[in-house]
């Protein structure tokens, strides 16, 4: 009875191991879908700006491109930031309020690009250009932040591995000018 009990558990225990580890793989390859989907739809907004002719609605086509390119690029650092950098405790909501940001300034230029009038778009465009192009600034300067926070932490991390390194160094000569015993 006990050893029916103990295979029961074992297996329910292996069995919930198993299904941990099939919802991690699932979870890191659906993030590769859709990091190649956005790829994807990406490039496919940048061939269709392409052929659009010059004015209003190719300008706010451009910048709604500008506007994904700097969200793509800020989501993939801030989830990809490693503990200890500024963002580490901040970077989920941070992301979040840049993601509701830049889909209502997203939303606002697909609206200027269906208005039939290029006066009217161009007109609807000088309100909302100010405002991607700022979100765009600002999602730069929190790459930017995360990169040069990267860099100092670095750069503390291998000023102490140097110095560690140099004191060993300078132990392994005193040993070898003694005669040889280790003394503390």
């Amino acid at each position: 009875m006990v050893v029916a009990v103990t295979v029961v558990v074992v297996s329910l225990v292996c069995a919930l191991l198993l299904a941990v580890l099939v919802a991690l793989a699932a979870r890191r390859v659906l993030r590769r879908v859709r990091r190649r989907i956005d790829a994807l739809l990406g490039r496919a907004g940048e061939v269709r700006t392409r052929f659009l002719p010059p004015g209003p609605h190719r300008e706010a086509a451009l910048l709604r491109q500008r506007l994904h390119a700097e969200l793509r690029a800020t989501r993939d650092m801030l989830e990809a930031a490693p503990d200890g950098l500024i963002f580490r405790a901040d970077a989920a909501s941070l992301l979040h309020e840049l993601v509701t940001v830049a889909l209502d300034i997203d939303r606002e230029l697909r609206a200027v690009e269906r208005f039939l009038d290029p006066a009217q778009q161009r007109a609807a465009l000088k309100t909302v250009r100010p405002q991607a192009e700022q979100l765009i600034d600002t999602t730069y300067t929190a790459r930017h932040t995360v990169l040069s926070t990267a860099a100092a932490d670095r750069g503390r991390h291998l000023d102490a591995l140097h110095a560690d390194v140099t004191r060993q160094a300078a132990a392994l000569d005193r040993y070898r000018q003694t005669t040889g015993e280790l003394r503390l």
